[in-house]
């Protein structure tokens, strides 16, 4: 901690070099490990195509359906610095994921969508025969169960996920301390917790759903927090967790339900480069969308 407030007057003396900071150029641009291989096993051509990037969250939400599902499909690895016209044609923004749908008309007739959970529900809702496909990843018999994993659904996008970018970009300038941000994140985390089935491994029980997956992601990315801020993410180890011991040994089963899930690790690369590319959030210089959008107290894109 020392040290973490130490660096105060590397980052006063330097905030408009930060301010500057616009593309993140270290980059790799390929998967690697397990994600490497299953890119590969869909790079053909198909009529279903998702556009992605390894190193998003966001992205890997969608991969992990089309892991889970087993869904045909071809994945097209895009460069954020160079984007293809035709990428661009399906979505101006530039944005990843964005999945390419053919419609009527044949293959060559594609339609754009994006944003990960409208994805990842249209593909559950497109590919509905569980003897080829799978179990649904929402409920499909409960219309009560499916509306109550979308309220936290939205609260993985609107709580969680934003307090992890706050937390991760966490420098010592900001009006706002570390303890701060680890305090609401945890906030928020253990809120999600107390609202799943008691027993588990899963948020609704012994049925892998779509509210797991949305938060797998940022589960797997939480290493880095450890990696990178002084305190780390702040779980307190077991027997030192006073009246949080349940709701933390429950986090504990679910996340290692996530990490031994075959469609999580199937969409993971080493580890390594994870720590590469996130040390412009941890710096607070990433020049990515979601990064200038948490710098600014904006909304995520």
């Amino acid at each position: 901690m020392k040290a973490y407030r130490q660096a105060l007057n590397l980052f006063r003396l330097a905030p408009i070099k930060r301010a500057m900071a616009s593309v993140d150029t270290s980059n790799k641009g390929q998967a690697s490990g397990a994600a490497a291989e299953f890119a590969a096993a869909h790079s053909a051509d198909h009529p279903l195509k998702l556009y992605g990037g390894w190193f998003c969250p966001f992205v890997q939400r969608a991969w992990i359906v089309l892991a889970e599902k087993k869904i045909p499909h071809q994945y097209i690895e895009i460069n954020p610095y160079h984007k293809a016209p035709e990428f661009l044609a399906l979505n101006p923004r530039g944005l990843v994921p964005t999945l390419a749908v053919p419609v009527e008309g044949g293959a060559k007739n594609l339609k754009p969508l994006y944003e990960s959970t409208v994805i990842c529900e249209y593909l559950d809702e497109a590919f509905p025969d569980e003897a080829n496909f799978g179990p649904r990843l929402l409920p499909p018999d409960d219309v009560y169960e499916r509306a109550r994993c979308r309220l936290w659904i939205d609260h993985v996008g609107s709580r969680i996920v934003p307090a992890f970018y706050r937390f991760i970009q966490h420098t010592p300038d900001k009006p706002h301390s570390i303890e701060d941000v680890s305090s609401e994140f945890l906030g928020h985390l253990k809120a999600f917790v107390k609202e799943m089935d008691s027993n588990g491994p899963w948020f609704l029980g012994e049925r892998f759903s779509l509210v797991d997956v949305m938060l797998a992601p940022w589960a797997k990315r939480l290493f880095l927090i450890d990696h990178y801020k002084p305190g780390g993410v702040g779980i307190p180890a077991a027997g030192e967790r006073g009246e949080d011991e349940e709701v933390w040994s429950r986090w504990e089963k679910w996340r290692d339900a996530v990490f031994a899930r075959e469609s999580v690790k199937k969409t993971w690369s080493n580890e390594d480069q994870y720590i590469d590319v996130y040390k412009r959030y941890a710096e607070d210089t990433t020049g990515s969308e979601v990064g200038k959008a948490t710098r600014q107290g904006k909304s995520l894109p």
